[in-house]
C-alpha cells in the first residue's frame, strides 16, 4: 500500500465514525447567513405580478395631445410597433424596448420598470430619442397590487405645446393588465393649469 491510498482509507475511516448529524451541523454552521440588507432587497411577489407583462407583444399605439398637437385633433394611430419586455439583472428588474414607426418616423423606446421594498412602490424609468429621461414613482406604501399607477414630472421643450415650453409637466402612467394577451399602458399629461389629458395609450397584444 503506497502512501496516498493509506491517507485515503484513513480519510475515509475517520468519516465513517463521525456521526451524520454532527455532519449536517458542521455543514449548517460553516454556511453564512444571509445578510438583512440582502433579504431586503431580495425579490418577490412584485416580480411575480410584473411576470405577466414578459413577453413580445405586438402595440396598437394612439398619441393625442402631445408632440405639439392640439388635444382636439383626432388621435396619430399606428398598429406598426412592436415590444419586448425582459427581465434583467437576475430577474429583479423589467426591461422593455418599444420600436417601429409612428406617422412614417421611427420610433424607439426603452424603459425599465422595478419594486422598491423598502417603499413599498413601483418605480419606473423611460429613455426615448429627442426627449428628457422620465422618471415615474408609485406612492409610498401603494403595494404591488394591479394596476401599477406611477407618477413624475418634466420640464416641456414644447413636447405638450409652445405654450407651455419651460414650465413643469406632471404625468401618470398607468399600466393595466386586461388577461393573460392583452394589456394596456396610458400616460397623462398635467397641465400647469391643472387639467389633465390623455397623451398615449399602448394596447399589447400578446405575439402568438
Amino acid at each position: 500500500m503506497t502512501k496516498l491510498q493509506f491517507y485515503v482509507c484513513l480519510s475515509a475511516g475517520l468519516l465513517m465514525t463521525v456521526p451524520a448529524s454532527a455532519q449536517s451541523s458542521e455543514t449548517t454552521a460553516a454556511r453564512p447567513a444571509v445578510p438583512a440588507w440582502i433579504q431586503r432587497g431580495a425579490k418577490g411577489s412584485a416580480q411575480t405580478a410584473m411576470a405577466q407583462l414578459i413577453g413580445q407583444w405586438n402595440v396598437e399605439l394612439s398619441i393625442y395631445g402631445t408632440l405639439g398637437r392640439s388635444p382636439d385633433l383626432p388621435p396619430i394611430v399606428t398598429r406598426d410597433i412592436r415590444a419586448s419586455r425582459r427581465w434583467i439583472a437576475d430577474g429583479q428588474y423589467l426591461e422593455e424596448t418599444i420600436e417601429g414607426s409612428v406617422d412614417g418616423m421611427p420610433y424607439w423606446r426603452r424603459g425599465w420598470l422595478g419594486y422598491s421594498n423598502m417603499d413599498r412602490r413601483y418605480e419606473w424609468v423611460t429613455v426615448a430619442p429627442l426627449v428628457p429621461m422620465m422618471f415615474y414613482q408609485g406612492k409610498a406604501g401603494s403595494g404591488e397590487k394591479m394596476p401599477i399607477e406611477v407618477t413624475g414630472s418634466f420640464t416641456d421643450q414644447g413636447v405638450v405645446s409652445e405654450r407651455t415650453v419651460g414650465q413643469t409637466i406632471g404625468q401618470r402612467t398607468v399600466i393595466r393588465v386586461d388577461g393573460p394577451d392583452r394589456q394596456v399602458s396610458e400616460l397623462y399629461f398635467k397641465l400647469p393649469n391643472g387639467k389633465e389629458q390623455l397623451a398615449m395609450r399602448m394596447v399589447f397584444t400578446r405575439a402568438k
